[in-house]
């Protein structure tokens, strides 16, 4: 079917942009300061099937022989995973004004934006996007359990940060410009061996916004990041991170079009095309009151992508050359995995960290990852892949690259 082929696309040209570092690790500093500026931005997208020399036809176009397919089709699981996250974040931290009259906090504003998107679907999902229909004549094609969604958003916030530790909290307010979602809990298509009956069994639904504003919704939530000592090793001391970023809800008042089917239907005389054709995503064509596609529009709440992360940090401060860091991370939808990473950081000389990571979940399966950070008195740049064979192969999966730089004054 070549919705999805157009899905893969879609989800594929959105994640190039900014997105905020995540493995360059967060490490321990507990210097003090007055006034810090962070931006930091990159691009990650990914599949646990997918690979370079199909999704990058997709980003920039180009012909997909039938070797590649093939070969793709033959790596696809009963289930996969296609997906990306991306954001960009500028953030202001002032230490020296003392809020709530207590000496050790400070306060930070921030500003960013971010999209995360990706699909769920089947084996036969991606053959019927790659070869057409008729490579199921006589055959059914299960699609069930496809699962889409898309959501873009900008966000300002205010928040307090501990001018020690550099724990924070900060409340933010969302314009939700984008949000798509497909939920397929059951999609089977059945053709006769002439390819003229077709039998369609549908339970699902599908919202997209009635228009192209870029103000389809508010939402209000949180970040969080603090910081937890514990023992570690040889009673010596580490410390854990817990951070949440962008967990919150959102209300879309823009009206959104829902469309809704759960019935089986038997077709004769009519071809694969005739039905799913170019047509359920518009009130106009016959084929909707056909196939009993209901339609409503209306507003409503919906989950904010964000994601939790718990993991051991670097101690900027720890005279060991080699430390250790590993953690979890976690969004609140099915399309993207539990997402569990480890590495090891080395202190090449003062001012430059270099580290390795493994990790495995997310829209992928298992990749490496490489960074170097190079610290100065009033400035700090990193730069950092989650996906190394990615980056360099097209072999690979996905792409993943890294910048985060921040200025002290």
């Amino acid at each position: 079917m070549r919705y999805l082929a157009i899905i893969m696309g879609v989800l594929s040209g959105c994640f190039l942009g900014h997105l905020n570092a995540q493995m360059i690790p967060t490490d321990y500093d507990t210097l003090i300061r007055s006034q810090e500026v962070i931006v930091s931005g990159g691009v990650d997208y990914a599949g646990s099937s997918m690979q370079n020399d199909i999704t990058s036809k997709f980003l920039f176009g180009g012909g997909i022989t039938s070797e590649v397919k093939d070969r793709i089709f033959d790596k696809h699981t009963e289930i996969n995973r296609f997906g990306g996250f991306l954001n960009g974040d500028i953030e202001y931290r002032n230490y020296n004004v003392k809020l709530f009259k207590k000496k050790d906090w400070g306060f930070l504003i921030k500003g960013g934006y971010a999209t995360f998107g990706g699909a769920l679907y089947s084996k036969d999902a991606f053959g019927l996007g790659m070869y057409g229909n008729e490579r199921y004549i006589g055959d059914t094609m299960n699609l069930s359990g496809m699962d889409v969604s898309l959501t873009s958003y900008q966000k300002i916030g205010f928040g307090l940060i501990d001018r020690t530790s550099k724990s924070n909290v900060t409340f933010n307010i969302y314009n939700i410009s984008r949000r798509y979602s497909l939920d397929a809990r059951d999609l089977m298509i059945g053709q006769d061996s002439a390819g003229d009956t077709v039998t369609l069994t549908v339970d699902g639904s599908m919202s997209l916004p009635s228009n192209l504003k870029f103000n389809q919704g508010v939402g209000f939530g949180v970040d969080l990041d603090f910081k937890i000592p514990f023992k570690w090793g040889n009673d010596q001391e580490a410390f854990m991170q817990f951070q949440m970023q962008n967990i919150g809800v959102g209300f879309l008042y823009e009206e959104q079009k829902t469309y809704a089917l759960d019935t089986t239907i038997v077709y004769t005389g009519l071809e694969f095309s005739d039905i799913v054709g170019g047509g359920i995503l518009a009130d106009s064509l016959d084929v909707l009151d056909t196939l009993g596609v209901s339609s409503t529009l209306g507003t409503k709440a919906v989950l904010l992508p964000g994601y939790i992360q718990i993991g051991k940090i670097v101690d900027q401060h720890n005279p060991k050359m080699v430390q250790s860091f590993f953690g979890i991370r976690l969004f609140p939808t099915l399309i993207y995995a539990p997402y569990a990473y480890a590495g090891v950081n080395v202190r090449a000389i003062d001012w430059l960290n270099v580290g390795v990571s493994a990790s495995y979940g997310g829209f992928a399966n298992l990749r490496a990852g490489v960074y170097a950070s190079a610290s100065f008195k009033k400035i700090a740049i990193g730069l950092s892949t989650e996906n190394l064979i990615g980056l360099i192969s097209k072999r690979g999966s996905g792409k993943s690259l890294y910048l985060r730089v921040r200025c002290a004054f």
